[in-house]
């Protein structure tokens, strides 16, 4: 391959160069192999460009966007808000939260009836409700799409409040009797999905599991 043109690939096809106009005709099709973003201290206006146009072929499905990788869960939620006790008794009452092939599974010390009663407001009902944080990456979580709805500084803020000060976190409230039920005609459903710019979409799903007695 000669390295004259402006648009050429290194040796061994892991690096792409493009200095001139990239141009799709019709009827073109195929997949570009992911790309990593570019990184350096030099040319900082045009490694933003590139990764910018990067960004834009993931999201056009031009190129294979990111894969995430298995987000950090956890069970230390301190919700300290006035008429929050019971949701947070619920809450401490998680032995372990862990995440696997997609599945993010709370296994409680006791039955989920012998949880307490809370009202989640803003029309999520009267269940089960426990809180547990997820962090899918270390930006700011401003830059996700939660079940397609782009969070916003509230969340940073909630999540702020029940002691998720790390960058990336959000929380997820759970109804823990209607996932365990696998209810999903009411408002909290046991799965959930998460994007951003340049990635795929990745599905969780929650799983409840109760002591044996």
């Amino acid at each position: 391959m000669s390295y004259n043109g402006k648009n050429y690939t290194e040796q061994g096809g892991e690096v792409t160069h493009i200095g001139g106009k990239l141009v799709f005709d019709d009827g073109a099709e195929g997949v570009m192999p992911n790309q990593e973003a570019a990184t350096g201290t030099s040319g900082t206006n045009a490694i933003a460009a590139v990764n910018a146009l990067l960004i834009k072929l993931k999201n056009a499905g031009l190129m294979t966007a990111d894969e995430w990788a298995a987000p950090t869960v956890t069970k230390n939620v301190n919700d300290t808000v006035a008429g929050h006790a019971d949701r947070q008794a619920n809450t401490n009452d998680i032995s372990s939260v862990a995440v696997a092939n997609g599945v993010i599974t709370i296994t409680l010390s006791k039955k989920v009836s012998a949880l307490k009663d809370f009202d989640g407001g803003n029309g999520w009902g009267v269940h089960k409700w426990l809180g547990i944080g997820v962090r899918p990456w270390t930006e700011a979580i401003t830059g996700l799409y939660y079940n397609g709805a782009q969070l916003t500084a509230e969340d940073v803020t909630e999540a702020q409040s029940v002691g998720l000060n790390d960058a990336g976190y959000f929380v997820r409230w759970v109804a823990a009797d209607l996932v365990l039920a696998g209810n999903n005609k009411e408002k909290s459903k046991d799965t959930f999905t998460i994007w951003a710019d340049g990635y795929q979409k990745a599905t969780y799903k929650l799983k409840i599991v109760e002591p044996s007695t």
